[in-house]
Formats: structure tokens, C-alpha cells, sequence
């Protein structure tokens, strides 16, 4: 028998649809988006929607998954790149500022739930999940190795630097109004110069 075809649940946007949402309305207050506008963008009716059972907090349950993939597949080609560390690492910024600007306008909305995506849980001080900054540990780690970055402890290290790029990025872009090109590349130099050991191998 031939593999089944991946079925999306009725309550669910596909991925096309859903991946047209985030792009038309990604830079959006979510708050203030309308359920026609959400159809229009998703390319169904309202009706559809709502004999489907999808509303505004169905599709952005749904984009919090795709937001925990993206972060981590925004990482990928800098782990596998040549080159000194400090180098990966100003990529792999500049990748994670990338995706939080397809998503700028909803990260607010998405509020608790990206603290549940993000977080590990516990009474203590927590890292962000291993899921989203593992590529930068390892980065790090090779950057000490290489001699081009400094860090006493790569996975706290890679969990500031993440949460650094999120928070920053999102606040210069939407609170200070700057551009997407000044915020990642002021952001990103500031970050890297701060763990470089200031020398290459």
C-alpha cells in the first residue's frame, strides 16, 4: 500500500495557507486584525473559517509552531558554513533577526504562549529550551575552541544571545521605529563584539 497523504485537521490551516497569513499579516498588531482579514489572507471565506472552527486563536497557536521551526532552521546554515566563529555567529544573528521581523507584529499576541514555547519549566532560573539555541551553543563552543569567542558557559551564553536578538530587535523595530536593516545590523555587531575574544586563530 502507498504512504498516506498528510491530511491538515479541519480546525487548521495548511501550510500554504497558514504561511500566507504570517507573510500579509505578519507585521501586523494581531489585536487589531479582523477575522476578514484573516480570511482574506488565509484565501477562504469567513463562513469557511467559521464552519471550520477557526478563529484568530486556532491560527495563532498554529503560527507558534511554525515560529519554534523557523528559529531553528534559521540556524542551520550557519553550523555548517566554513569560516571562523565570530563569522558564523554574526550569521546566524543575522538569521534569527530575519524571522523575527516575519513575525513582528504577533510576537506580542503571542504572549504566554512563547513563554511556554521558549522556556524551560522550573522554580529557578531557567535557560531557553536546548531546541532553539543548541546551534548557537555549539557556536560558541567552536568559537572558544577557534579562539575567535570567549565564554565561561556556552549554553547561558547562547540563551542571552538569543533572548537578546528577540527583545532588542522586536523593541528598536516597533518602540524606536528604526529600520529593519539599521536594527539587525547595529544589533548584531553589538552582540558579536560582546563574546569576541577580540583575535582569530
Amino acid at each position: 500500500m502507498g504512504a498516506k497523504a498528510h491530511t491538515t485537521p479541519a480546525h487548521a490551516l495548511d501550510e500554504e495557507r497558514l504561511r500566507s497569513v504570517r507573510d500579509r499579516l505578519g507585521g501586523r498588531d494581531w489585536r487589531q486584525v479582523t477575522l476578514s482579514e484573516l480570511a482574506e489572507a488565509a484565501g477562504l471565506s469567513r463562513m469557511t473559517l467559521h464552519r471550520r472552527g477557526i478563529g484568530k486563536d486556532e491560527v495563532l497557536a498554529q503560527l507558534a509552531a511554525v515560529l519554534e521551526r523557523e528559529h531553528r532552521e534559521a540556524l542551520f546554515p550557519a553550523l555548517v558554513m566554513d569560516g571562523p566563529a565570530d563569522e558564523r555567529l554574526r550569521r546566524a544573528l543575522e538569521a534569527l533577526c530575519t524571522v523575527n521581523e516575519r513575525y513582528l507584529g504577533m510576537i506580542e499576541a503571542l504572549g504566554e504562549r512563547l513563554d511556554r514555547v521558549f522556556h524551560d519549566r522550573g522554580d529557578g532560573p531557567v535557560l531557553t529550551r536546548a531546541s532553539f539555541t543548541d546551534g548557537l551553543r555549539r557556536i560558541v563552543e567552536d568559537g572558544v575552541a577557534d579562539g575567535t569567542l570567549r565564554s565561561d558557559d556556552p549554553a547561558e551564553t547562547a540563551t542571552l544571545l538569543f533572548n537578546a536578538v528577540g527583545w532588542t530587535y522586536r523593541h528598536m523595530r516597533l518602540g524606536h521605529r528604526w529600520s529593519p536593516e539599521r536594527t539587525g545590523e547595529r544589533l548584531v555587531a553589538l552582540l558579536v563584539d560582546g563574546v569576541s575574544a577580540g583575535r582569530r586563530a
